[in-house]
């Protein structure tokens, strides 16, 4: 690195998912130099502690649906030159840009043509292997290397003409809470004994979400009830969807607990003999915790309308990772509760040729998710990489 200043890393990370990986790739960062980099960019709360003065609050580029898009766009398009300018300005060794791939390539684009010896970085591989393909080549002008979190994505790009691409590791691979609570699981199976059925219920973190399933399910859990299921039910959910679940949840033969805390989470999915769950991250992190696991979703007017230009055979992403279809998916009318009892009755018994095939499909995603060192670590050092090659290049 240049002795007259410290690293500098340009950093765009809009959302909280991002944060969280920006923080854990910047300790890693400052452990392998031994001192901190200079941070400027866009980031959250954690970021700021770490020294970076963010241009503006990344809450603003965290936007989704269309119509809220729609109505960003000017507030949007003034962000991407105040960005744009602030990294060209700092002169950065190398840039990563995290999550809000609209808005960050749209930055990464125009910096490119400003600091064509920069190396840019795109942590979280836009999601070209299920929607507009033609992102990759496009990428390839402007980014010079991808930080994948699912393992097949380096593949994805590679045939689609994107840029270069590394499997890093996902944060749930890595997360070692998941890990106790698949070890707990193992040893619970081990000694399982005829039990209430412990029904996990994840309906969403979305108001629209959990108002589209929890009918359907609250009529599945009906049909457990009245064929002689003693049940048990866990519903866990955010702080400001608790009074909408409770609501929702009022008429149910069986009064189901209803948490908010990660720590309850984390107790249900250690419990759970199956879990009914809106499709999504949760359905990956219910089966890297060996969760049996039902998927359900449904899809609203636009996505119906573009469901041709959708190249993905699956929307649960353990189905994607192994290639097989280890989740059973139930999408709008689909949706039935009687067949979503029968599945739940099926994965809920462990000697079942069903929760037999999941579980081993499950070990197949932790095998081919699995990687030698925590993703922050993987992602500094092809970081530091690229920012030594930088800096050689400087006059």
């Amino acid at each position: 690195m240049n002795a007259k200043r410290p690293l500098t890393i340009g950093i765009v990370a809009g959302e909280q998912s991002g944060e969280n990986l920006a923080v854990d790739l910047v300790e890693s960062i400052a452990e392998r130099t031994g001192s901190m980099p200079r941070l400027v960019g866009v980031g959250g709360g954690r970021l700021v502690d770490m020294g970076l003065r963010s241009v503006f609050d990344p809450a603003e580029i965290a936007i989704t649906g269309v119509t809220a898009v729609v109505a960003s766009l000017p507030r949007l398009v003034l962000r991407i030159r105040q960005t744009v300018a602030a990294l060209v300005s700092a002169r950065p060794d190398v840039i990563v840009f995290i999550d809000s791939p609209d808005f960050s390539l749209r930055v990464a684009r125009r910096v490119k043509r400003l600091l064509p010896e920069t190396p840019i970085v795109k942590y979280v591989s836009p999601t070209v292997w299920a929607w507009r393909p033609g992102r990759a080549k496009k990428m390839a002008a402007y980014v010079d290397h991808v930080l994948a979190i699912l393992p097949f994505e380096p593949d994805v790009m590679r045939d689609l003409g994107g840029p270069e691409t590394s499997y890093v590791g996902h944060p749930l691979a890595a997360d070692p809470e998941l890990e106790a609570v698949w070890m707990a699981r193992r040893r619970k199976q081990a000694s399982q004994e005829n039990h209430d059925l412990e029904l996990l219920v994840l309906p969403g973190s979305r108001t629209g979400e959990i108002r589209a399933l929890l009918p359907d399910f609250g009529k599945a859990i009906s049909i457990l009830h009245d064929r002689g299921h003693h049940l048990r039910v866990t519903v866990p959910t955010l702080p400001r969807l608790e009074p909408e679940v409770r609501r929702m949840t009022a008429e149910w033969p069986v009064t189901p607990r209803i948490t908010v805390t990660p720590e309850d989470k984390l107790s249900a999915f250690r419990e759970a003999d199956v879990a009914l769950a809106a499709s999504g991250t949760i359905i990956l992190e219910l089966a890297l915790a060996g969760v049996p696991v039902i998927s359900c979703y449904r899809t609203d007017y636009l996505i119906r309308l573009a469901i041709s230009m959708i190249h993905a055979w699956s929307a649960a992403l353990p189905n994607i990772i192994a290639d097989r279809p280890i989740v059973p998916e139930y999408v709008d009318y689909t949706i039935r509760p009687g067949m979503l009892a029968r599945r739940i009755e099926e994965l809920a018994a462990p000697k079942s040729l069903a929760a037999k095939a999941q579980g081993n499909g499950f070990r197949r995603v932790r095998e081919l998710m699995a990687v030698d060192e925590k993703p922050g670590a993987m992602a500094a050092r092809i970081l530091l990489d690229l920012a030594s090659g930088s800096e050689k290049s400087r006059p």
